[in-house]
């Protein structure tokens, strides 16, 4: 069992080979180890686990793996250290955003409020290191079968993606963006359409023409005017009131 001692002699080794730490296998795989050990042991180990894991390439399925139990465990300490470390691990692997993405969403289904304000926190944070694996990752999982955890995500995308910097989509993510929510759309309720829309008219191209009559498509098609129209129908009326409400705006 590798102790609390033993992990602060693994993590000297390594810090002191600075850039030759990928030179110290055993070290690092003796840290690995402790995942499976005592809270104490498990969250040093989170935190010594991201701290080198540009290192060793070669173990990185592992430590993300662990680090994913971690972020499930029973003790809610470990979990929430867990939670706050496993965005570093995208500092030196971007292409690992996605994976990990998908994995803070599955965590966004949690009661817990501090645990889950920890969650979209460290969420936010991949945007930086690649805004489109992000919402590749979240995504997967709206359109997954968890209830709880679509709905949660979707509220999660409606409340913060306004307020990320202008910057952070470029046009290919943008584009991603507004494809997804279209097949998000496809099958909705009413406060995910409402959140949906937020999401689409805060784009860059929904604000031209062109990106506005796209929106008014959208709530066209939501509002199911090819139907017959019943006014004795409490869920008929609310959808026609949210869309005419929604598209109002667009019109010049």
């Amino acid at each position: 069992m590798v102790t609390i001692e033993v992990l602060y002699k693994d993590f000297g080794v390594l810090a002191d080979a600075k850039d030759k730490a990928g030179e110290h296998e055993k070290e690092y795989l003796s840290i690995l180890s402790a995942t499976k050990g005592e809270p104490g042991e498990k969250r040093l180990a989170s935190q010594f686990i991201t701290r080198f894991f540009k290192y060793f390439p070669n173990h990185a399925g592992t430590a993300i793996n662990a680090m994913f139990d971690l972020c499930e465990d029973d003790d809610a300490m470990t979990r929430k250290q867990a939670i706050k470390d496993l965005p570093t691990l995208c500092k030196s692997a971007p292409d690992q955003v996605s994976k990990i993405a998908s994995a803070l969403t599955q965590l966004m289904g949690t009661d817990d409020a501090t645990e889950n304000s920890l969650i979209q926190s460290s969420f936010i944070s991949l945007f930086k290191f690649n805004s489109k694996g992000a919402l590749e990752g979240i995504f997967g999982q709206i359109l997954g079968d968890d209830e709880t955890v679509r709905e949660k995500a979707i509220k999660f995308l409606g409340a913060k993606i306004r307020t990320l910097p202008e910057e952070t989509f470029d046009s290919h993510s943008e584009e991603l963006l507004i494809n997804m929510c279209k097949k998000v759309l496809q099958d909705v309720t009413k406060d995910e359409f409402i959140a949906i829309m937020e999401i689409l008219k805060c784009q860059k191209t929904m604000t031209t023409v062109q990106g506005r009559q796209q929106l008014v498509d959208i709530v066209t098609e939501q509002a199911e005017l090819d139907q017959p129209f019943e006014a004795t129908d409490p869920d008929c009326v609310d959808r026609l009131t949210q869309c005419i409400k929604h598209a109002v705006p667009l019109f010049s």
